[in-house]
């Protein structure tokens, strides 16, 4: 048992540390030897699926530690609880894993080692996650070999590495119990794999050439550096706008001022039509534009119609308000409780009503059309399909996302956010710039480079000009279609070995 708890943990390590330390990116590509080796020489099924939900269990623990600080700050828990929402997470996420095991022990490895990346595919496609991940987002360090992304989003990526490991940890157990080594397989895999970064070498060259020759957007980011303890502070809420407008005051010649989600503490009516002169900022010209994150409200505060929305807005140089756009897809525990009317029950737990979610992708339109700005606010920078969307349905040229990442803390994950955010420049081909209140604001160009990042936990400005790119990637236009494709070959070969099996019986 000792030792195969110790293979547990070796595959925990080696997957979860290329999400902490990016240029670890190589362990991903042996993460998984491990975890087969444990699963398949585990005694008894049942063994074997808790050795692998226990592998998923402790690469979320290594993973995400930093959430218990967040859960805590965010939704209010005192640690203790925090600790066990964290536990009870970790344990609901490492659920894809022990499906994983259920897989590879009623499956094996299957025809060129293939059958643990189809169903991977599967469950990274269908699995809930709180915060998606996929194996892919590994490899960020690795530009050349994410570039498929416009093609098929992160999925090949992680198609390659999982058959990477299956074939790997095929030559192992080869070897070692004397068997033939099937080569052939090998071989086919490596080809796959290179292929990937000669196609990801020839496209950045390419989309390089497009953005030299694309008009450029003159940006400034605003990063307030407002200390999580500060914020939503009534007492501080004036300073703390102050702050913004001082670093404001020291940027001339820009087109588009941004600052970050909850920039502006005091509550908004979501119809605002002209900005209140406190939050005004000192633009130097009438034609410049602004864009600021604050917490806005329709109906009559304490009144049955009462919402409350998470929301960017955009306002002209003269402070008319132009546009607003509510966050769609609200943060679990801080803008809303899951199970509210269950949790709110029990003892320790706050309650609030929560937020309202916004009802579609609406796009921020500057100088006549010409720039389509899609604003994502906090954590939607995550999800391909709101990206994706809002270059499909509203060719939004620019993306940009106002975030709050104080929340938190002085850990890692700020920089497992931006990393992860990475993907959608890549998937849609368009710059993403992101205002953050602590950092990391940072412009990400449309080939996954983070190309110019201030510094986090410090006040400041990133002044730049940003690539305004035009047409539809592969992925924009299909969507999920690969996704969808190996669920349906999976899927059939499922069917077709409970097929087999039946028909041995009879």
């Amino acid at each position: 048992m000792p030792k195969n708890i110790s293979l547990c943990v070796a595959a925990a390590v080696l997957l979860a540390s290329p999400y902490l330390f990016p240029l670890l990116f190589p362990l991903a590509w042996i993460a998984f030897v491990p975890f087969f080796r444990v699963v398949q020489q585990a005694e008894g099924f049942r063994r074997g699926i808790f050795f692998g939900w226990l592998t998923g269990f402790l690469a979320n623990l290594f993973g995400f530690h930093w959430l218990i600080y967040t859960i805590s700050v965010f939704g209010g828990f005192s640690y203790p609880v925090s600790s066990i929402v964290f536990l009870v997470y970790a344990a609901l996420q490492g659920v894809q894993m022990a499906l994983f095991a259920v897989v590879f022990r009623g499956c094996g490895l299957g025809p060129a080692n293939v059958i643990p990346a189809l169903f991977w595919i599967v469950l990274e496609f269908w699995f809930p996650m709180l915060f998606p991940w996929y194996l892919a987002n590994s490899q960020v360090s690795f530009t050349a070999f994410i570039q498929s992304a416009d093609l098929v989003g992160p999925y090949a990526a992680s198609l390659l590495l999982m058959w990477f490991n299956a074939t790997a940890y095929d030559l192992v157990a080869s070897w070692k119990q004397g068997r033939r080594i099937r080569w052939e397989a090998a071989a086919g895999v490596v080809l796959l794999v290179f292929g990937s970064i000669v196609y990801g070498v020839w496209r950045k060259d390419a989309i390089a050439e497009e953005m030299a020759a694309a008009p450029k957007l003159r940006v400034a980011a605003v990063q307030g550096n407002i200390d999580i303890d500060l914020k939503w502070n009534p007492i501080q809420a004036r300073r703390n706008l102050q702050v913004h407008q001082d670093l404001t005051a020291g940027i001339s010649g820009t087109t588009l001022l941004i600052w970050p989600e909850s920039a502006v503490e005091f509550w908004l009516p979501e119809k605002l039509q002209e900005l209140p002169a406190e939050v005004k900022p000192s633009l130097k010209s009438e034609n410049a534009y602004f864009i600021f994150g604050a917490k806005s409200f329709a109906g009559r505060p304490g009144g049955p119609d009462f919402r409350a929305f998470n929301t960017a807005f955009l306002a002209d140089g003269k402070g008319r308000v132009l546009s607003r756009y509510h966050k769609q897809v609200l943060l679990a525990f801080g803008e809303y409780l899951p199970f509210a009317g269950i949790l709110s029950k029990l003892p320790a737990i706050p309650f609030a009503d929560g937020f309202t979610p916004g009802d579609g992708p609406h796009t921020f339109s500057l100088s006549g059309g010409a720039y389509r700005i899609a604003p994502l606010i906090c954590y939607e920078d995550l999800m391909p399909e709101l990206s994706r969307g809002f270059v499909r349905d509203t060719k939004a040229n620019l993306l940009v996302n106002l975030t709050n990442d104080a929340w938190y803390g002085r850990t890692v994950a700020p920089w497992q956010h931006a990393r992860l955010a990475q993907w959608r420049a890549v998937e849609t081909r368009r710059t993403l710039l992101r205002v953050t209140n602590t950092g990391v604001t940072s412009i990400i160009n449309a080939k996954g480079e983070m190309m110019q990042t201030l510094p986090t936990f410090a006040p400041a400005v990133l002044e730049a000009e940003v690539e305004i790119l035009e047409g539809d990637t592969l992925y924009v236009r299909f969507g999920d279609w690969f996704a969808w494709s190996i669920t349906f070959v999976a899927m059939t070969t499922v069917l077709l070995r409970l097929w087999a099996a039946k028909a041995r019986e009879t």
